[in-house]
């Protein structure tokens, strides 16, 4: 969300000319103040200065010292006066699936890798425990990315080499996506769980729903998180949470945010209250595939405007209570910038609202756009 920064009227009127002003009439009237005299080229470095620091420095440390306009390092600062800290970049996981020769031992941390295509690097993962290849032949293992990051959220079926081949083994693949990678936290997402943990200062620690949500929101790699209370009887608590990319949460982040909230092996740092059970889950997915012909206004690309319309979605979704509604999705793509007009507008085909159970989720799985000619 972007913020207006408001200037403070102790700032207004100070430019070079008018500080130039002000200090030629502080001389004295009986010398010559005009333009190219000795006074006035002496004076108008100073003035042109003073301005620079009025207009630029001042304003921009006015801006570092609050949530809504600071940046970078300086926001950092301010996140740990709120008591958190930007979400670090998580690293992509999946299941492999080995053939070879039975007995074959694969040792934990032999790298796999994708081929590389159309001129995109190879990305390689690393097994995270050892797998011996059963009597048929059979075994899988999971594997981590080497580098956190999106682009190792890679796609079924495309893992299927290996850095240093091991004799006996004749074939791997992924049969799932990778998931679970993700980009460290943007100063915009950090800034708006800073004013979320700010506004809630004071008011809850009991482990209340919006306790729940903000203390599942703090691990790396977690996106959003829905809060069911109550939902297997008295002092139970579920927790769905989807990672930083809109997608379900692979089991690493789930069991990273139990970990986070109970703390099972250092009791002390729990943060739900005593007698709770928690159960972290991954929702089940409502694919939604949209569909519009559209008029771009000028100097506007296509993919840009997509890109913003799914950006505007994933917001809608975090507030979404038991339906995605087709006016509500209609509204957004009206003012998306570049969008002119657009016609023919349908979610999974249709233009009915579409319901989202308690443990559901709603995700785009396409966009379906096209130019008006």
């Amino acid at each position: 969300m972007a913020y207006d920064f408001i200037l403070p009227e102790f700032l207004e009127d100070c430019d070079a000319d008018t500080i130039h002003r002000r200090m030629l009439d502080e001389l004295p009237d009986d010398i010559d103040k005009t333009e190219g005299g000795f006074p006035w080229d002496f004076t108008r470095p100073t003035a042109l200065i003073a301005a620079e620091l009025l207009q630029f420095y001042i304003p921009e440390t006015i801006k570092l010292m609050f949530p809504q306009w600071s940046t970078g390092q300086f926001l950092d600062y301010l996140a740990a006066t709120s008591h958190t800290k930007r979400k670090d970049a998580t690293y992509a996981e999946a299941v492999v699936e080995i053939r070879g020769e039975a007995g074959t031992l694969i040792p934990a941390g032999t790298i796999l890798a994708t081929a590389a295509t159309n001129g995109q690097p190879s990305i390689e993962f690393a097994t995270l425990e050892t797998c011996v290849l059963d009597e048929q032949g059979e075994g899988s293992v999971t594997v981590r990315a080497l580098v956190p990051g999106t682009e190792a959220n890679v796609n079924p079926g495309t893992i299927v080499l290996m850095s240093e081949p091991i004799e006996g083994i004749t074939s791997m693949t992924n049969p799932e996506k990778a998931s679970g990678g993700s980009e460290a936290e943007s100063d915009d997402e950090l800034r708006e769980r800073i004013l979320e943990a700010d506004s809630n200062e004071d008011i809850s620690f009991i482990g209340n729903v919006s306790d729940y949500r903000r203390w599942a929101r703090e691990v790396d790699g977690i996106g959003d998180a829905i809060v069911v209370p109550e939902w297997n009887g008295p002092e139970t608590v579920k927790i769905v949470c989807l990672d930083a990319n809109g997608e379900a949460a692979n089991q690493s982040l789930l069991t990273a945010v139990y970990n986070h909230i109970m703390s099972p092996d250092d009791p002390e740092k729990r943060l739900a209250p005593p007698n709770v059970i928690l159960t972290v889950a991954a929702p089940d997915l409502v694919n939604i595939t949209y569909a519009f012909t559209v008029e771009l206004a000028d100097a506007y690309e296509l993919d840009a405007v997509v890109a913003d319309f799914r950006k505007q979605l994933d917001a809608y979704y975090r507030t979404v209570e038991c339906v995605v509604k087709y006016n509500q999705v209609h509204s957004i793509l009206t003012n998306i910038q570049g969008v002119a007009d657009f016609d023919g507008l349908t979610m999974n085909g249709g233009t009915e609202n579409i319901t989202i159970e308690q443990d559901e989720y709603p995700h785009t799985l396409a966009i379906n756009a096209e130019e008006a000619s």
